[in-house]
């Protein structure tokens, strides 16, 4: 077994490939006043507390909008369908605008609402905590909408669909 000294990049990512996880985009609006909707794909996710609804996400702090992320007050996380993965391309890329041509109602808070999605969580951000290159994002669930669809996985560096793997 190698020890944590020795233990490659690519050798972690192939390790945690093997663990199945969901695919997740979550949005909001950029805290830089120009209420521009903001952004990105996301599959490290957890729940945290059933009782106080906490989730938990990261993100990168190499990210675009890592500023923005970090200090928005409010999110909207869509699990995504197994038909959407048209939306992992558009949100997983580095552009100014993931939303351009994209049609999208917003919630009461103002979140952007991403259509056909498996569930929507929206979330206020409860705590934040750093770590060496991503943010750790807590969020407090305030709404919840479970559209009751296959959600789309991610294993293996591949995108699945859960119905084919039952």
């Amino acid at each position: 077994m190698a020890s944590d000294l020795t233990i490659s990049v690519d050798e972690f990512r192939t390790a945690m490939s093997s663990w199945a996880t969901g695919v997740s985009i979550i949005t909001g609006i950029s805290v830089d006043g120009s209420d521009n909707p903001i952004g990105i794909v996301c599959n490290s996710l957890a729940s945290i507390s059933l009782n106080q609804k906490l989730i938990l996400w990261s993100v990168d702090k190499s990210s675009s909008s890592y500023s923005q992320w970090i200090k928005v007050e409010t999110f909207l996380v869509h699990f995504l369908a197994e038909d959407q993965r048209e939306l992992v391309a558009r949100f997983a890329k580095k552009s100014a605008d993931k939303f351009e041509g994209l049609s999208f109602d917003r919630t009461l808070l103002g979140s952007p609402i991403l259509a056909g999605t498996s569930v929507l969580m929206e979330c206020s951000t409860y705590q934040v905590f750093d770590t060496p290159d991503h943010a750790l994002i807590i969020g407090e669930l305030k709404t919840l909408v479970n559209n009751d669809k296959p959600p789309m996985l991610y294993l293996h560096s591949l995108f699945e669909n859960s119905s084919a793997l039952t």
